[in-house]
């Protein structure tokens, strides 16, 4: 064993967050890169300095946890060689760099054995259907997801990681498999180099940059809540930019509304919009929303499909 423990899961979850507040753990390291779908560099820092709260657990992370037994168990029955150990709470650091963290949600060891050496890492997954994974077996999973599993691989100073989603519009569970080969140790130096820049920002108070990320959105919110009387100059430079990003976001709605009225009245009461070689471009749903779902209502629109969905 390589890595050193912080905390097991039994602890409190306040000792829990504050031993997380001081270094950068595995599904952070994706929010530092600037690679996450879910939160943003200038969040993760007000995180860090104790701004604002943690992240709040959502519906979508409960169900994450509640499935991951799960999950884990799929697994198992698919790679009998292996033992899994771990309960998805207990926190790690690397030994010689303790600010370098990672929770796995298993860890992989010889079947044989009632425990280690470790072998490998596991991280349960479930997906609604975004973007990023290859197929059964591959290495080819969402770049965030990539990152969390090779910090978790150096802070645990093991080798493999296997990653099994349930992916719910199949409900069917696909395992992959990544190994510390040169491209995930040199993916492994340029994240280190970041998450030390990050607390370098965060030890001498230089947040990061603003960025267009709905993270930062809320988290600029939630720092300035309140409105008080008062005029604030801005860089002029910021402003004509502010004007003329607004002015571009109107024009590109209109381009967006005209392309959309053209497909409708190609499409007429078709429902989907083919090109001449048979690709998938869009499709036209109608239906009726009943009161006891959500407000009562008529819906028609027309959703664009993207060229790897229209093949599938």
């Amino acid at each position: 064993m390589s890595a050193v423990l912080v905390l097991p899961g039994t602890a409190p979850e306040a000792e829990w967050l504050e031993a997380r507040r001081r270094g950068i753990t595995a599904s952070e390291i994706a929010v530092v890169m600037g690679l996450s779908p879910y939160s943003s560099p200038y969040a993760l820092y007000h995180q860090k300095t104790g701004d604002l709260p943690g992240e709040e657990e959502n519906d979508a992370m409960r169900l994450g946890s509640y499935m991951e037994g799960f999950v884990a168990d799929r697994f198992a029955e698919r790679h009998p060689e292996f033992g899994l150990g771990g309960d998805g709470r207990t926190l790690w650091a690397h030994m010689d760099r303790p600010w370098q963290m990672a929770t796995p949600d298993r860890i992989v060891f010889e079947a044989a054995r009632i425990s280690g050496p470790n072998l490998a890492v596991l991280e349960c997954k479930i997906d609604g259907g975004s973007d990023g994974w290859g197929d059964d077996g591959t290495d080819e999973i969402p770049v965030h997801y990539r990152c969390q599993v090779l910090w978790q691989l150096d802070v645990m100073g093991v080798t493999t990681g296997f990653v099994a989603c349930l992916f719910l519009h199949s409900r069917q569970v696909r395992v992959y498999e990544l190994t510390m080969d040169d491209q995930a140790e040199a993916d492994l130096e340029l994240m280190r180099n970041e998450a030390n820049d990050f607390l370098y920002r965060i030890r001498f108070g230089f947040p990061p940059e603003v960025d267009w990320r709905p993270a930062t959105s809320a988290a600029l919110k939630r720092l300035h809540p309140d409105v008080e009387d008062t005029d604030v100059i801005i860089p002029a430079t910021l402003g004509r930019r502010y004007r003329a990003a607004c002015a571009a976001y109107r024009k590109a709605e209109h381009r967006r509304d005209l392309a959309v009225n053209q497909v409708r009245a190609r499409l007429a009461s078709g429902h989907r919009a083919v090109l001449p070689d048979g690709e998938l471009v869009a499709r036209r749903d109608v239906y009726d929303v009943k009161e006891h779902v959500r407000k009562a209502s008529h819906v028609d629109k027309l959703v664009p499909v993207k060229p790897k969905e229209a093949k599938s």
